[in-house]
Order: structure tokens, then C-alpha cells, then sequence
């Protein structure tokens, strides 16, 4: 047989089903070796004479991981990877003519489509790239599934938001399992009058369904071979001024809702019109409050960091709201870091507790880890970035400091590190904020969670600000893990085998919480 590695027993039973059927959903946990599995299933299939060129789909952070990774367990397969300037792309499209496995990312696909050619296999890692139904290129990727016979799509989190994700990466694997979308929709969402879901229904007929597409592993199914996990949540109370600011701040985003909520005649969905309204005005007033508010609960500084950033004709960033609040004298008198100080001392325990531990910290705002980054170095801890706006040579750089110098023992992130990084040599993780998505945090605590971890067990920490936005974050993430849980693992469930969506609006939660 061509592959090279040794799969483990429920790796190896994945990967019989998958070149049986032909068309499978792989949906192991983060960290289960989803990789090597898939290659072992497309090595049989080349060795059995089922495919010769097989196109694997990736987050374009991943390309040369599953490049690394097929040298590691197919070495003798040809392998090219579309990268870089459209010159550099066309010639790599025509040389790829010879290789078993080409490997680009959905945008390469978008602006080179006529040049792909031809395939027996299409593999969708991180499949919830094609999530949304109606974007090009979820649309492009599901047409070059129908030309071939083996499909498979990879992710450890289907549903991330919606149980419409699921449907949308049905569409590629086997569209016959859930049939059209409307009666998808018919049969297990319960929608009110404003078509936001108020009900989830009749989830033993999706679990039924899924039962020969789906090869489910969760962290459960095969915990005594991953890490233990220690969970926490550390709630940290505001300081008296940057609480008062807060609520200032809530106020007035509780206030551009309501005027949203009266000119859309009660039925507004801030994520739906977020994400497609036709009010950019509303839309932009309304998220740009919200992560002012995100931003005050991290560090006040990245407010005023923001406001400097708009002022400055030289730079196009910032925000104008920052700069307003800032210049009407809002932020003054806060001077108090309340989430950055408890971090920074969990950080400096865990650190002199065992000379072994190692950090893994994630947070939404850049700008908050260059903070943090200055902070650790004046407490004697060396760290290394990983963010958007690095060259992949500065992020392998990052990666290899942190894995090879003992001294250095923190990785600072964005969910840029979410795809693609393993970080077995880390025992701690940190959310210092959260992301609004729930497969973007259960990515984050995959970083650590993995077979090749270097510990007996690891622990996840979540910083969240009494009484803020944070909660509500933090509640609707457990609420779209729950979904995901229901739909694909059959958890969740009441008696009638539904299950309720129970998570208040955005107004009421603003309207009954105070910091």
C-alpha cells in the first residue's frame, strides 16, 4: 500500500467506510487526525485504480500543511499546491497536470476556474467554507463535487451557527441524503413570523439520515487518547469608571437596536442584517458599538488606540465612534485594567508553577496582543505573535520558537492560529476574549487538544467580564454547540426529540444586564 503510518483503530474504520461509500461527511473531533485519515482512504483508492488526480480544498493556511502531511504519509505521490500571483498560478495549474493530489485554497478556485481541470476525488477540508449555500464559492465547489465520484468534506463542528451549514455541506457530499432545501427547513426548524427559528424538531430523523454519511468521532468516543481537559471561566468584575462607561456605551447601542428593531417593523435579526441587511448605516452603527464594547472589556487602551488610528490622516483604521467617545471626554478618568491585570498574573502562576507549562493565548484584537506581548516581556516571559498580516515565514518562525525554546512559553494569537497550527508542546490555553462563532472557539481549543499532546491533560480558560456582552457571548456559544451536539450526536434532546432555541435577544439582554 502506498500510505506510510500506522492508523489508528477508529481511524482505520473510517477509513473503510469512507472508500466503500464514496461520499462521506468525516466529522472526528478536532486534533482525531482527520488528515491522515483522509490520505489513507485516497492511497487505497489510487492503489485499488478508483482515482489517479484527487483536488483537496483547503483554508488557504492549511496548503502547506497538507503538503507537509502527504509527504509525511504518502511520499511517493506527486503532489502541487496553487499558490501566489496569478502568472505563478497558471503555470502551476498546468504543470499540476501530473500530479495525484493538487491542493488549493476556494479563492485560487474562484479566480482560476476555467484552468482546474479534471479529477476523480474532491476533498473539502474544513468544510464549513462552503457553510453558506449561496456564495460563489460554495456553489463552484459543490460543481466540481458532481463531476466526481468520491467526495469528502472535513470538519470536526458542521454546524457552527445554523443547522443551514449542514444542509450546505450535504449539498456537496450526497445530496440525496436531506433532499431540497425546503422541506430541510420544513421538516426540522419551527420558525415564528419573522422567520427566526423558535424551534428545532423531529432530530431522529436527522440523526437517522446521517447515519451512513457521517463518521462521527467526538472527544468522548476516544478520550483515552487525547488529553484530559480542565475547563474554567474567570469571571472578572469592572472597576467602578469602566463600568460606568460601559453601561454608557450599552445604552446607546440598546438604543440604535431599538430604532433598527421600529424601522423593521419588529422582525429585526441583528446577525441576519448584520451579515446582508440593506442598511450599511445601521449595520455599521451598531457593530461598531458592539466592539467598542468588546474593547472596553479587554483594555480601555485599544478604545483610545482606535480613536488615534481614525484621527491620523496617514492610516486608514480606527474607528470614528472611538475617536467621538474619546474626545467627548468618555474615557478620562479609566484608567483601571481589570481583565488584562487577573490574565497576566494566571499567566505569571502558571508559568513559575512548572518550568514545562506553556501558554497558548487567543483574542480577537490585534492590537490587544502587542499590548500583552509588552506586558509579559516587563514580567521577564518571552513570547512570540502569530496574526494576520504576518508572512507565512514570520508565522513558521513563530511556531518554531515556541516549540524549540524552552524560554519561550507564551504563543500569542488571532484566530488566525485557529486553522492549521498544532501546538502539542502547550498545556494551557487562554480565550482573553471570545469569537462569535462557535467552530472559531472550538478551533482554538483544538491548538492543544490533540493525540500528539504532550501532556496527560490540559487546561482551557475563558476571561469573561462580569455582566457584559462577554456573558451573552459566552451563552450563545454554548447554545450553538448545543445545536450542533443535537443535530449531529443526538444530545440535547427533549421528549419529543426537538429541541427549543432559548436564547435572548441582544435588547433583552442589554436591557437587564449592568455591569
Amino acid at each position: 500500500m502506498s500510505f506510510q503510518g500506522t492508523l489508528r483503530p477508529y481511524q482505520e474504520e473510517a477509513k473503510y467506510q469512507m472508500v466503500n461509500r464514496g461520499q462521506m461527511l468525516l466529522g472526528m473531533v478536532m486534533g482525531a487526525g482527520k488528515t491522515p485519515t483522509t490520505i489513507a482512504a485516497t492511497e487505497e483508492l489510487a492503489d485499488d485504480g478508483e482515482i489517479t488526480r484527487c483536488l483537496i480544498i483547503v483554508p488557504s493556511s492549511l496548503k502547506y500543511q497538507w503538503k507537509k502531511e502527504l509527504a509525511k504519509f504518502a511520499p511517493r505521490a506527486s503532489v502541487a499546491v496553487i499558490d501566489g500571483s496569478k502568472a505563478r498560478r497558471e503555470k502551476q495549474w498546468r504543470l499540476s497536470i501530473s500530479s495525484r493530489y493538487v491542493i488549493c485554497n476556494a479563492e485560487s478556485l474562484l479566480k482560476d476556474e476555467k484552468k482546474v481541470g479534471k479529477y476523480d476525488a474532491v476533498v473539502v477540508d474544513e468544510a464549513t467554507i462552503i457553510k453558506t449555500r449561496n456564495v460563489k464559492r460554495s456553489r463552484l465547489i459543490k460543481r466540481l463535487g458532481k463531476k466526481v465520484l468520491y467526495r469528502f468534506a472535513l470538519t470536526g463542528q458542521p454546524i457552527e451557527n445554523r443547522p443551514e451549514e449542514l444542509f450546505s455541506i450535504m449539498e456537496f457530499v450526497d445530496r440525496d441524503v436531506l433532499g431540497n432545501f425546503q422541506t430541510f427547513d420544513n421538516t426540522f426548524i419551527v420558525r415564528d413570523h419573522w422567520g427566526k427559528p423558535v424551534r428545532y424538531r423531529n432530530l431522529d430523523v436527522m440523526n437517522n439520515a446521517l447515519e451512513d454519511v457521517l463518521i462521527r468521532k467526538t472527544y468522548d468516543d476516544i478520550k483515552d487518547q487525547l488529553p484530559d481537559i480542565i475547563k474554567q471561566v474567570i469571571a472578572v468584575p469592572f472597576d467602578a469608571k469602566g463600568a460606568k462607561v460601559y453601561n454608557r456605551i450599552s445604552d446607546d447601542l440598546l438604543d440604535k437596536l431599538g430604532a433598527a428593531i421600529r424601522k423593521g417593523g419588529g422582525g429585526f435579526n441583528l446577525w441576519a442584517h448584520y451579515n446582508g441587511g440593506e442598511d450599511a448605516q445601521a449595520q455599521g452603527e451598531i457593530m461598531t458599538r458592539l466592539t467598542t464594547l468588546r474593547m472596553i472589556c479587554d483594555n480601555p487602551k485599544l478604545v483610545r488606540l482606535s480613536a488615534a488610528n481614525f484621527d491620523n490622516p496617514h492610516i486608514k483604521a480606527g474607528s470614528q465612534y472611538a475617536s467621538t467617545i474619546v474626545q467627548e471626554g468618555w474615557l478620562t478618568d479609566v484608567k483601571a485594567t481589570p481583565k488584562l491585570d487577573v490574565c497576566l498574573e494566571y499567566i505569571e502562576e502558571v508559568l513559575t508553577e512548572d518550568p514545562k507549562n506553556k501558554v497558548v493565548l487567543f483574542s480577537f484584537f490585534k492590537a490587544n496582543l502587542a499590548l500583552l506581548e509588552l506586558k509579559l516581556a516587563a514580567k521577564g516571559f518571552e513570547s512570540v505573535p502569530f496574526m494576520g498580516g504576518m508572512t507565512s515565514k514570520e508565522k513558521d518562525e513563530s511556531k518554531e520558537e515556541f516549540a524549540s525554546n524552552p524560554d519561550c512559553r507564551v504563543f500569542l494569537s488571532s484566530d488566525a492560529g485557529g486553522y492549521g497550527v498544532d501546538l502539542p508542546m502547550a498545556n494551557y490555553l487562554i480565550s482573553y476574549d471570545l469569537p462569535w462563532s462557535s467552530g472559531k472557539l472550538e478551533q482554538r481549543e483544538a491548538r492543544i487538544i490533540r493525540l500528539s499532546s504532550e501532556f496527560p491533560h490540559v487546561t482551557i480558560a475563558t476571561f469573561v467580564m462580569e455582566g457584559s456582552i462577554e456573558e451573552r457571548q459566552y451563552e450563545m456559544l454554548q447554545h450553538k454547540k448545543n445545536v450542533n451536539e443535537a443535530f449531529i450526536d443526538g444530545r440535547h434532546q427533549d421528549v419529543q426529540k426537538g429541541m427549543d432555541v432559548d436564547v435572548d435577544s441582544l435588547t433583552t439582554f442589554l436591557r437587564e444586564s449592568r455591569v
